[in-house]
This record gives C-alpha cells, sequence and structure tokens, in this order.
C-alpha cells in the first residue's frame, strides 16, 4: 500500500464514511468480534441494566449485550453517520421494541441525563479521543454511582505492528490507559491483559489486548 492509502484506512477506522466506510464497518465487526464479546462479559450485566456503547459501528453486538440480562436497555452513540444508518437498519425490530436505540453524536457531549446509566463500554476508540479527559468527564457524569466503565484497547506493541497506526492514533499501555482513567475520577477494579493467538492463511500473530475496569465511586 501507498502511503497515502495507509492515512486513507487510518482516517476510515476513526471515521467511516460512505461505501468504503460501510466496507470498513463490516471488517471492524469481524475482527473486533471476540475483543468486543469479551468486554461486555466483564461488564457483568444485570437484570433491567442500561448500557451505554461508544463506537457501536453497524451495530453487530447490541443483540449480544441484550442477551446478558432480562430487561436491558441498550444505547449506542457513533461519530459516523454511516455507521449510525446502519445499526438503525440491522437493529430495526429492537428499536421498534424500544430496547436499543443509535444516535449520531461525538462522544464529547453525550444527549443523556445525569445518572442515566449503569455500565458503558467502548472497544478500540480510545485512541482517536481528541480531548480523552473532556470525554472521560461526560462518560463520569452520565454513569450512575457504582456504574462501570470498560474500554478495551490493543497493546501499543501489537498497535506499532500496523502501517496505519502512525496516523492519529494515541496509544496506552494498560498502565497509562488505568491513569487517564483515575484522574478522571474513576477507581480501577481491575485490570485484564490477555494475549489471544490468531491464525490466519498467511501467518499467526499474538493479539495482545487490554480491558481496564472502572468504576464511578
Amino acid at each position: 500500500m501507498t502511503e497515502e492509502e495507509i492515512k486513507a484506512v487510518a482516517l476510515q477506522l476513526g471515521h467511516p464514511q460512505g461505501e468504503e466506510g460501510i466496507k470498513v464497518a463490516a471488517k471492524l465487526h469481524e475482527i473486533n468480534g471476540s475483543m468486543i464479546q469479551r468486554t461486555i462479559d466483564l461488564l457483568h450485566c444485570r437484570d433491567q441494566d442500561t448500557v451505554l456503547e461508544i463506537g457501536p459501528g453497524n451495530g453487530g453486538y447490541a443483540p449480544y449485550v441484550l442477551s446478558r440480562a432480562a430487561g436491558i436497555h441498550y444505547y449506542g452513540i457513533d461519530i459516523s453517520a454511516t455507521v449510525i444508518e446502519l445499526a438503525k437498519e440491522n437493529l430495526a425490530a429492537e428499536i421498534a421494541a424500544g430496547t436499543a436505540s443509535f444516535i449520531l453524536g461525538n462522544g464529547v457531549e453525550l444527549p443523556y441525563t445525569d445518572n442515566f446509566f449503569d455500565k458503558v463500554f467502548t472497544v478500540n476508540t480510545l485512541y482517536f479521543w481528541e480531548d480523552p479527559l473532556q470525554q472521560l468527564a461526560e462518560i463520569y457524569r452520565v454513569l450512575k454511582p457504582g456504574g462501570i466503565l470498560i474500554p478495551g484497547i490493543r497493546s501499543p506493541h501489537y498497535m506499532k505492528t500496523l502501517p496505519f497506526t502512525q496516523y492519529g492514533f494515541r496509544m496506552y499501555d494498560a498502565t497509562q490507559a488505568a491513569a487517564l482513567l483515575e484522574k478522571a475520577g474513576f477507581s480501577i477494579a481491575d485490570t485484564v491483559e490477555e494475549n489471544v493467538e490468531i491464525k490466519t492463511e498467511r501467518k499467526t500473530e499474538v493479539d495482545e489486548r487490554i480491558y481496564i475496569v472502572a468504576k464511578k465511586p
């Protein structure tokens, strides 16, 4: 790939748009699937929980959230109008039933009332947050006391093996991510680091994943 093509990939990963964005959303749904499910499992959802996903892509894992307990209400917010429209199409039945909702938003200003959510999660979006403390302050505001936030990220060691991460990505190791969350007022309940072996037709690689389980006091 040329440098311009690599830059274009980086841009689409941060903000999928148009026909190419639709393809990127589908690919991310596939590549990030097990990581998203693991993040959801770590939330330990309970009956009647309200759950927010920041960066839901095409909404493909909203049904998994809804399956974790009875009476869950799922909300998704994404910066990309392309993927929000996809999510609304894919989850039309859940939206009609009132169990799922998707809106367009930048994440810096969350259009929800104070102490609204029981759980918030996001996977592989932290790299793109221009003002992470401001965004975390908004998450803190909309979380109920005792509520849980889990950002799932990949380790800098792994991310630096990908050519597009040199453009617009801010990477964090487990210590840095935890410190950022603590600076925003969260307490760290757990830090989960996992290495997952991934085999493709061409090679085998180790996907290094980090999950920070943070709690609002």
